[in-house]
């Protein structure tokens, strides 16, 4: 079985994400050269940050401006990955001086650092708005990415007076006991970690 595929190194981004009811996400938002197979993860992660916040605005649990937080927190992701893709594509070029360039990268990706920084990177771990909330293990025994798998919202707290104010927003946040206190978002983000902002929830739930 053989294939032929075409394709070319074009690069273009939507100046934004959203123009009123219309939003954009994948291939519609950006398209870059396929070097590197990013594009799929970068559509994923739109996908995963606009799902929650189309969601909770559906169900007028969103709080103002969160929906446009969409394009503030995905535009700068998709302009990075368009970055690395251009860098990619250029060290492919048949020229004498991108060959020698070339033989550079090799050498650093013969290293487990470079090798590390580069897969991460080309693996969407790590070029994220924020941080994806890490694996923890849980007072109860428990993993915190099992947890993420509800997409609701989660606060991995011990302290009981922050255990009182979430109580307002039962239908959509699950409380953990565990440490260091964190609100993770329904998309699997953090959203705040440490020492609590003043008001924990203000601008994530209503």
């Amino acid at each position: 079985m053989s294939a032929a595929t075409r394709y070319t190194d074009a690069t273009r981004q939507a100046v934004t994400y959203r123009a009123g009811r219309v939003l954009l996400a994948g291939d519609a938002a950006h398209i870059h050269s396929p070097a590197g197979g990013q594009g799929l993860n970068l559509g994923i992660g739109d996908a995963m940050n606009l799902g929650w916040k189309l969601a909770a605005t559906v169900r007028g649990r969103a709080p103002e401006g969160l929906l446009d937080g969409y394009t503030e927190e995905r535009h700068p992701v998709g302009a990075w990955v368009q970055g690395w893709s251009d860098a990619q594509s250029a060290l492919g070029r048949p020229d004498a001086r991108s060959a020698a360039l070339r033989a550079v990268v090799a050498d650093l990706l013969d290293t487990v650092p470079g090798a590390t920084y580069v897969l991460k990177q080309i693996s969407g771990v790590g070029r994220l708005h924020g941080r994806v909330a890490p694996d923890l293990v849980l007072d109860d025994g428990s993993d915190l990415a099992r947890h993420c798998r509800t997409a609701r919202f989660l606060l991995v707290t011990r302290d009981p007076g922050l255990v009182a104010r979430a109580e307002g927003f039962a239908d959509r946040l699950t409380v953990l006991p565990g440490s260091p206190a964190m609100l993770v978002r329904p998309d699997g983000f953090v959203a705040w970690t440490g020492e609590p902002p003043a008001d924990p929830f203000a601008h994530w739930l209503r």
